[in-house]
């Protein structure tokens, strides 16, 4: 299997073109994180990559006896055709572009590649109206979710408007096609500005529509992670993340398993964890897996309301790979269950900053490794250059 990383998913799918051109902080990304998965592939299988992994991150992985998947470039590719031919291509998000991408080379090479074919249903299941019609079948079949909590769907600024100048709450609106943070909006009590009508008005322009709720007192963003075979489903298991006070993702939490169901049923109840479980799988059952093979994320809350704890089970479905998916295959392979930490993604455009900080971290937090398992330290999970904008790395820091 060959795995690549293409972030940047949901506006590839709304282009919907094979000749999409993503935003140069997208490109950048994928570029310098090209690596990242590895940290969720078998051993046996490659990451495609642009250029060669650095001397110094290939030995710091072979010193410490990680053993990842091998990384290859299109060059390696067209140089030893029958190393590469017969495999299954497994991309971060499936899109017309990155098909037409590995379409291109399948034919160049006369490769014989298993390449994700394109279902014009996968538009609408990136959506954030998919998340919507989700969270009201929970809330059909669970009388503990409120209905409070259900998204409104606006095709023009005035009807926002309208709701805004009406609200005594906080209200917060999303792009119908973004994830991560982005694309939030918070809404100010009592009406719009000038800054707010036009950042709606090209949401709505761009992308039909604007969802708009009300805003949450949030105690805890986590994940349930699910894997989908066209047709069954399975539940991997939980991610814990943090973002920021504007919403945007900043890393996860690494815990073991048991260790972050903890964290979550320390507000809210098991049972009601399970039940939503449930919920979520027979909803992906029905709608998505029939159409799509690979991993789903769907992202949670904790939030309280009148002293009372409660769950937001479905903000967003992420059909597509996540950082939580990686998070939990970090924990399950290479980290000690008796240690914890961070898996973070850094972005910071000054020349030098990333790679200057990288070789500190090195220097400060060297990595502890014993029996293949992490126990403490600093290790990026790509190559760090002098160039680098983006950076995913680890922090193993304390015991449990």
């Amino acid at each position: 299997m060959i795995h690549y990383f293409n972030p940047g998913h949901e506006t590839a799918v709304l282009n919907q073109s094979k000749y999409y051109m993503a935003p140069a902080n997208v490109v950048s990304m994928q570029k310098e994180l090209a690596y990242l998965c590895a940290w969720y592939a078998k051993p046996e299988d490659y990451v495609l990559i642009e250029n060669e992994l650095s001397e110094e991150f290939t030995h710091i992985i072979c010193r410490n006896n990680i053993d990842l998947p091998r990384p290859v470039t299109i060059q390696k590719i067209s140089e030893n055709k029958e190393l590469y031919t017969n495999q299954k291509i497994s991309l971060w998000g499936i899109s017309p572009q990155a098909i037409h991408f590995f379409s291109t080379q399948k034919d160049e090479y006369q490769l014989n590649w298993d390449i994700p074919e394109w279902d014009n249903t996968l538009v609408r299941l990136s959506n954030r109206q998919t998340a919507k019609e989700c969270l009201a079948y929970i809330i059909a079949n669970n009388t503990n979710i409120s209905p409070d909590i259900l998204p409104r769907f606006y095709l023009s600024l005035e009807e926002i408007e309208s709701e805004v100048n009406n609200s005594k709450v906080q209200l917060l609106a999303k792009a119908p096609y973004s994830s991560s943070g982005r694309g939030l909006l918070w809404l100010p009590i009592g009406g719009l500005t000038r800054t707010e009508r036009q950042i709606l008005h090209g949401h709505i322009k761009k992308q039909g529509s604007v969802s708009v709720e009300n805003a949450l007192d949030k105690k805890i963003d986590f994940a349930m992670e699910f894997r989908s075979d066209l047709g069954n489903i399975y539940f991997e298991g939980y991610s814990l993340f943090e973002t920021n006070n504007k919403g945007a993702y900043l890393g996860n939490i690494l815990l073991p398993q048991e260790k972050i169901r903890q964290k979550i049923t320390q507000y809210i109840d098991a049972s009601l964890l399970e039940d939503v479980k449930e919920l979520l799988s027979h909803f992906i059952q029905k709608h998505i897996s029939p159409v799509y093979d690979g991993y789903i994320g769907v992202d949670m809350m904790v939030y309280q309301q009148n002293n009372e704890y409660k769950l937001q089970p479905c903000l967003e479905i992420n059909v597509r790979n996540n950082m939580g998916i990686v998070a939990l295959h970090l924990c399950r392979n290479f980290i000690s269950e008796q240690s914890s930490g961070k898996f973070m993604i850094d972005f910071n455009p000054k020349d030098g900053a990333l790679f200057h900080d990288h070789k500190l971290k090195n220097n400060e937090h060297p990595l502890s490794v014993n029996n293949g398992r992490i126990e403490k330290g600093y290790l990026s999970l790509c190559p760090v250059s002098v160039t680098s904008r983006y950076r995913a790395y680890i922090w193993i820091d304390n015991k449990m």
